[in-house]
């Protein structure tokens, strides 16, 4: 008996990582949808925008890299199925990362309005990306918007930009973004004159620089885009997040599960051999 218990506490390292590879590609493939905790600011950032008014515009500001999409995309992509799934409201885009405008792209083919009969021009637009940062963030603010929209449509008879003067014109502030300058920016740039609510959405190593701002009352919801599977369960919408969590889970249940049953042979494989040795 003492063999077998020798053979479970020295398991080939080849089985556990093709344990480990099976728990990244079968979620991947088939998410399971484990069930997974939901932060008070995953809620928090969700209620804000159930709670938005009919007719009300939000700004967002595609502020990541491609670098970051993979952290960030399935997050952004679970609030704009959320935002459109809600219908009547305006959401007005911009980019202040130079990858912006292509990922919003890609955004908008993974999440598809037209499936909630949202159509450009009328319930959406993106304006472009614009240098600067701050400086841009701060022109935006005080208006007027810029005369065309990414690909240098006229945007003064788009029903969306309909009623759309300066940042008193949005009752929300939606930034995506990878870096602290665009975080930080929109704060000093809209929140602090403006008082505009914003939403602010980062990588995870930046939560603890966006946390100040957070507790100050400046931020009405700071999550990191790794919550994206909480976010897709509040809106029963499941995709990439969901996919991400199941994993996570898994290899967390396998890593719990080799820990107990290394140290279960372990002692047994003592008490066998001390009983032999007693006998």
């Amino acid at each position: 008996m003492s063999s077998l218990w020798k053979k479970l506490e020295d398991v080939p390292r080849e089985v556990l990582y093709g344990l480990f590879l099976l728990a990244f590609i079968i979620p991947m493939l088939s998410p399971f949808g484990l069930p997974i905790p939901i932060s008070a600011d995953v809620r928090k950032w969700f209620a804000t925008i159930d709670a938005l008014p009919a007719g009300s515009t939000i700004m967002i500001d595609m502020g990541y890299s491609a670098g970051g999409e993979p952290e960030l995309g399935p997050y952004a992509v679970a609030v704009t199925h959320h935002i459109f799934k809600k219908g009547k409201l305006k959401s007005i885009y911009m980019a202040t990362s130079i990858d912006g405008v292509q990922l919003w792209e890609t955004l908008m083919a993974e999440v598809k309005p037209e499936q909630y009969g949202a159509k450009y021009g009328t319930d959406y637009v993106h304006l472009g990306y614009m240098a600067g940062t701050e400086t841009a963030m701060a022109k935006v603010g005080t208006g007027p918007m810029p005369s065309t929209d990414y690909k240098g449509n006229s945007i003064a008879q788009m029903p969306v930009m309909e009623g759309i003067k300066d940042a008193t014109s949005f009752k929300l502030l939606i930034c995506y973004t990878t870096g602290g300058d665009q975080s930080e920016g929109w704060v000093r740039q809209w929140v602090t004159p403006y008082k505009t609510p914003y939403l602010s959405c980062v990588l995870a190593l930046m939560i603890p620089t966006m946390l100040p701002y957070y507790r100050a009352g400046q931020i009405v919801s700071l999550v990191s885009g790794a919550t994206a599977g909480q976010y897709e369960l509040l809106n029963k919408i499941p995709a990439r997040g969901i996919k991400s969590a199941d994993v996570i889970s898994i290899c967390h249940i396998l890593i719990f599960a080799f820990v107990v049953l290394g140290n279960i042979a372990y002692y047994a494989r003592k008490a066998s051999e001390g009983s032999r040795k007693g006998g």
